[in-house]
């Protein structure tokens, strides 16, 4: 038997991590803040102040995906371009017969007031999405309103070919004009090219699609027993969360999403029923929630503000583990109520969550306590005094919320400098590619004879028990391992072509592939780059030092063996010492694409 063969049988596992992430949401704006996310500046992001629009509420922003500069955005009511300018015809989304002359200033105040999605195989084009459902503006002390708007989803189509690269408004319209809920996100579809837009009304979940050919304007109906006020999408496109305030449906509830299909299903309240009472009022439920990038982890945070009849005294955030259905963060010892306890506790109004593409967690910590009065500027102003009492919108960051932890209160406190003015919340992102697990199953089992050209691709494990015919070309590729058992055998001569490697799954199915297609030098190219680059000491006890020659390091991922993302970062030293004495899967990026794989011993 004659077979050309390049196989590797090590264990690696590489991951779709937001560090690798393209730079569509480089760009944050805020308040009158702007936060430009690199691998260099301290906490992550640069930030600038002094925006000439100040944003109040929840903002849409979109960056070129290549080189990371801001394109546009919106804040629900208007679209502007990158100058900050309203973009021609992209002023009164909902129609001038609906101008509220507090919206345009200020924003829509709706939940997530505003999606920008991009249109599929195109570069200049996009859609922003905008909702609003029965919201009153009276939330900020500067101006007040008493009758509510109710204007309902639209849309806009946004073509940058226009105007020097400014951009254009070219068409408008609405899905319904009447909504319940204020609720509004998107993610990537399971082909990875088109998108879902999921929203309620009455009474039933709504998605979407957004691919190449346009827009469905018929979406997918998925019942609902009642609208949520936020609506959150796993990084993996499987699992959905939302807050449901209305008694005796409130609670914090986790779906199945379909991202094939667009179809939510199987829902589950992670909150005990025994907190569930008329004691616990609608806005004591999360107002804000956030996937860890594996997908596992839930963050959410809770308003107490019926708090052991202490009112507005206290917010804090919860966790819930997915895989182990933990819920930690309250007090189920008090019946009816969330008594948040050390590590989780905020002592403050609210807070507002955003992952970002290092898959890093950021927040808007608002704090309310007496204090000696400091200035008398706005509400939103980083620290001010309201009647006698002070007020302090911080920024906080989970730096690994990926790995679960009970023990420590996972948020660091960061400090903006005086007169930042936050806004209320984040603005919301575009989904991405690296934000889905690939479709392929975890586990794939070869158990009958392989006779045409094929990739064969799996999550975590390929098993292979059977004879792969004469001249194919045959790729095994698996996020972990490849295991060739009994029973496997390569017919073939040098027409053929066998190759079994570890790679992240990047096609949607079985593909059918030609001889010219396979790569032949993935061996060669990571052994060249393994040689490169050393990592000291190890075995280590505290920390793990990388040294990659003359290349740069982009970032790195530690796995431990079942191949569960436990750190990250993008600085030279592994932090080890809180580790459990294991063998870990070091995975490091460089500049020129490489990605090397050492082992680690934590001892």
């Amino acid at each position: 038997m004659k077979t050309k063969i390049s196989f590797i049988a090590f264990l690696i596992a590489l991951s779709t991590n937001f560090l690798f992430a393209q730079h569509e949401n480089d760009n944050w704006l805020f308040g009158n803040s702007k936060w430009n996310f690199d691998n260099t500046s301290p906490n992550g992001f640069a930030h600038t102040t002094n925006l000439s629009r100040y944003i109040r509420y929840i903002s849409s922003v979109a960056s070129d995906k290549n080189t990371g500069d801001l394109l546009f955005s919106s804040n629900g009511y208007t679209v502007y371009n990158k100058n900050n300018a309203i973009m021609q015809d992209g002023d009164h989304l909902f129609g001038p017969s609906n101008m509220n002359s507090l919206y345009q200033i200020r924003g829509n105040p709706s939940d997530q007031s505003s999606i920008i999605v991009p249109v599929p195989n195109s570069s200049t084009k996009y859609y922003v999405f905008f909702i609003n459902g029965n919201r009153i503006a009276n939330d900020d002390v500067t101006f007040l309103a008493t009758t509510s708007t109710n204007y309902g989803l639209g849309y806009a189509v946004v073509d940058l070919s226009f105007n020097g690269g400014l951009g254009k408004v070219t068409s408008k319209g609405m899905l319904f004009t009447n909504s319940e809920t204020n609720a509004l996100t998107s993610t990537i579809a399971s082909d990875g090219n088109s998108y879902w837009i999921v929203t309620a009304n009455n009474g039933n979940f709504l998605s979407y699609k957004l691919d190449a050919s346009g827009l469905n304007t018929t979406p997918v109906v998925s019942p609902a027993p009642a609208s949520g006020n936020f609506f959150k999408i796993s990084p993996n496109g499987k699992k959905l969360l939302t807050r449901i305030n209305k008694y005796p449906t409130m609670g914090v509830y986790l779906y199945d999403f379909n991202n094939t299909s667009g179809s939510i299903t199987n829902q589950f309240n992670i909150v005990p029923n025994a907190l569930i009472s008329n004691y616990m009022d609608a806005a004591d439920f999360a107002n804000s929630a956030e996937f860890s990038s594996d997908s596992n982890i839930v963050y959410f945070t809770i308003s107490a503000g019926c708090l052991c009849g202490t009112a507005n005294s206290e917010s804090g955030i919860a966790m819930y583990n997915i895989s182990t259905n933990q819920l930690v963060g309250y007090n189920p010892a008090l019946p009816g109520t969330f008594k948040f306890e050390f590590p989780f506790i905020l002592r403050g109004v609210s807070a507002t969550l955003q992952r970002a593409k290092n898959g890093k967690i950021y927040l808007i910590q608002s704090y309310k306590f007496k204090f000696v009065e400091v200035d008398k500027t706005e509400l939103v102003v980083f620290g001010s005094t309201i009647n006698g009492t002070y007020y302090s919108y911080d920024w906080g960051v989970i730096n690994t919320p990926d790995v679960w932890n009970t023990s420590v209160n996972p948020v660091t406190t960061i400090v903006p400098q005086k007169g930042t003015l936050n806004g209320y919340s984040f603005p919301q992102l575009i989904p991405t590619s690296d934000n889905i697990v690939n479709p392929c199953p975890d586990v794939l089992y070869i158990t009958t004879p392989v006779t045409s050209s094929q990739v064969y691709q799996a999550g975590k494990s390929i098993f292979a028990s059977s004879t792969i015919n004469d001249n194919l070309s045959v790729e095994y590729k698996a996020g972990l391992n490849v295991n060739l058992n009994p029973g496997f055998f390569v017919k073939g001569d040098l027409r053929g072509n066998f190759k079994a490697y570890i790679s992240p799954c990047t096609i949607n199915n079985l593909s059918k592939v030609g001889a010219n297609n396979i790569e032949p030098t993935f061996a060669k190219t990571n052994t060249i780059a393994a040689s490169e680059v050393k990592i000291y000491p190890n075995p280590a006890s505290t920390v793990v030092k990388i040294d990659t020659g003359k290349n740069k390091l982009m970032g790195w991922t530690l796995y431990d063996l079942s191949g569960k993302n436990v750190l990250n970062g993008n600085d030279v030293s592994v932090p080890v010492e809180n580790l459990p004495k294991s063998a870990y899967l070091l995975m490091i990026k460089l500049d020129n694409g490489t990605n090397v794989s050492k082992k680690i011993i934590v001892q």
